[in-house]
């Protein structure tokens, strides 16, 4: 278990961690599984950043928010947003499916790229400062929303086909897959939610991320395999800055 924490740090944030571990069968599955623990660890970082600079004497919504998605990008090393703007650049060449892999593996950033990139950072930095406005952003909702969607991304990453024959994801993807990977990574998600719900005194907003991570997960994996053959490591940093955005989004009609 602590290998597996230790992996999904080193191997999805910035965080360093200076070891040779193993990555058996075992770890790849517990790293999955833990991996949304570490996104609310970023997002209790978040929320600590905006605590500090918003308040009566501080800052407004909007650099606190400002604040919080530079945490995000900071801890999470970027590579999500990286994979947000690859997926951008493939998507709108409006090429055939190899190129458009081909296109997401050249590690330059085009026009398309820049302005999905542009586009998401902005979409994020507003949401986030109308959630501060409102007073709905407490640690445990800042904890939630990465939380949930990086659990859905290992939903998505167990039940999407590979794209390619290479890469990080068909790596990990040979080490564990499929239901070895799901089925923790959705206990871990209603675990999350439930627990979640006991703090928040309500059920209405856990269940409506579980429903929005659900629908966002099948949605995604049918677009992705239209439009890419399947899943790549790319499109799954896309996913969790895509839904990241859509679940603060969601949040604005429970404040």
């Amino acid at each position: 278990m602590i290998t597996g924490f230790l992996l999904a740090l080193q191997f999805f944030t910035s965080v360093p961690v200076r070891k040779n571990l193993p990555i058996g069968g075992r770890e790849t599955v517990w790293m999955f599984t833990l991996y949304p623990i570490v996104g609310g660890l970023i997002g209790l970082a978040a929320w600590a950043a905006t605590a500090l600079l918003s308040g009566p004497a501080g800052t407004g919504p909007l650099l606190s928010a400002f604040a919080a998605v530079l945490v995000f990008a900071v801890l999470s090393g970027g590579l999500h947003l990286d994979g947000w703007a690859d997926m951008g650049d493939a998507y709108f060449s409006y090429r055939d499916r190899e190129k458009r892999l081909e296109i997401m593996g050249d590690p330059r950033i085009g026009a398309f790229g820049t302005m999905a990139l542009l586009f998401l950072l902005l979409g994020k930095i507003a949401v986030l400062s109308e959630v501060i406005m409102r007073g709905g952003a407490g640690w445990m909702v800042f904890m939630l929303v990465p939380f949930a969607a990086r659990a859905g991304l290992a939903l998505y990453c167990s039940s999407a086909p590979q794209a390619k024959d290479s890469g990080l994801l068909v790596f990990l993807g040979s080490k564990a897959g499929g239901a070895r990977v799901g089925i923790p990574a959705a206990l871990m998600l209603l675990a999350g939610l439930a627990a979640a719900s006991a703090g928040l005194g309500t059920v209405a907003l856990p269940a409506a991320f579980l429903l929005v991570v659900l629908v966002a997960v099948a949605g995604f994996r049918q677009w992705t395999i239209r439009n890419f053959g399947g899943a790549t490591g790319d499109l799954a940093g896309a996913f969790v800055e895509g839904s990241e955005l859509l679940l603060w989004t969601v949040l604005l009609f429970f404040i």
